[in-house]
Order: C-alpha cells, then structure tokens, then sequence
C-alpha cells in the first residue's frame, strides 16, 4: 500500500516589528542600487522602460501589490515583468506572459534581490533608474517611490 504524497509546511515566523525592519534593511542593503547597470537577462525580453516585479510565494506584501502593480505600470506606460521565485505550483494568474518563474532564482540573483517584493525600474539597456525593496504596499507611496508621481 502506497503511502500518500506530503505536502510541505510553509513554516511562518512571527518576529517583533523591529526585527523585521532591521532584517529587512540587512538583506536590502545588497540589492542592486539606482544608477546601476545590470545586463538584463534574455529571459526578461526587455524593449522599452520596464517594471520589474519580484515576488514570492507567501509573501503578504506581495498579495497587496498583486491588486494594482499591473494598473500603475500601465498608467505610467511602463512594460511590466512580473518574476515569481515559487518553487511549486503555478495558481491561475492574470499576468499572462508578463509572469517568468525564477525557478533557479537566476533573474534574481542577476539583481540581486533577497527581500520580497522588490519593484526595479530599469529600461532595455539595463539601467537601473528605481529600486523599492519591501516597504509599503500603498499605490500612491509605490508611484512616488519610482518616480512615476
């Protein structure tokens, strides 16, 4: 008799909020800086000024975001890139081609990103122009924020 699959546990840690801002400062404290110059990778297919939105499965603040970034990016005429680090299933979603898994974590770690989410503003030459790093899921932060206000 065969035993059934185990489904993994998402262990959730609650840490006191100012833990949490000082972990979040240390891991974004290596995350790829305005101004720089990141070779997109081929994968991102990048042809004008574009949006890159880096989420991950579980992340609260990446739910919040999910309910208006491809409205901001539109209304700025920016291109949009959503990339998912998930290292399962892929849900129904409404970004049709726009979303990339991350599976490796290698458009990560061309950026350098280890907080999510992390929005990076950067067009096809691969200048880094923005970056946001976790912080408010409030549309009207997020648009001044990158600049777009």
């Amino acid at each position: 008799m065969s035993q059934p699959a185990k489904t993994p546990r998402q262990i959730t840690l609650k840490v006191p909020p100012f833990i949490g801002s000082l972990l979040e400062r240390l891991f974004s404290a290596s995350t790829v800086k305005s101004g720089a110059i990141v070779q997109p990778p081929h994968a991102l297919k990048l042809t004008r000024r574009t949006l890159l939105y880096f989420k991950s499965e579980g992340c609260v603040g990446c739910d919040k975001l999910d309910m208006f970034i491809g409205r901001l990016a539109a209304a700025s005429g920016l291109g949009l890139r959503v990339i998912d680090a998930r290292r399962g299933e892929l849900p129904e979603h409404g970004y049709g081609e726009q979303l990339l898994l991350d599976t490796g974590g290698r458009i990560g770690r061309a950026y350098r990103v280890r907080v999510f989410p992390t929005l990076v503003l950067t067009n096809p030459a691969g200048e880094v122009e923005r970056v946001m790093v976790g912080g408010s899921s409030e549309e009207g932060a997020i648009r001044a924020g990158l600049g777009l206000a």
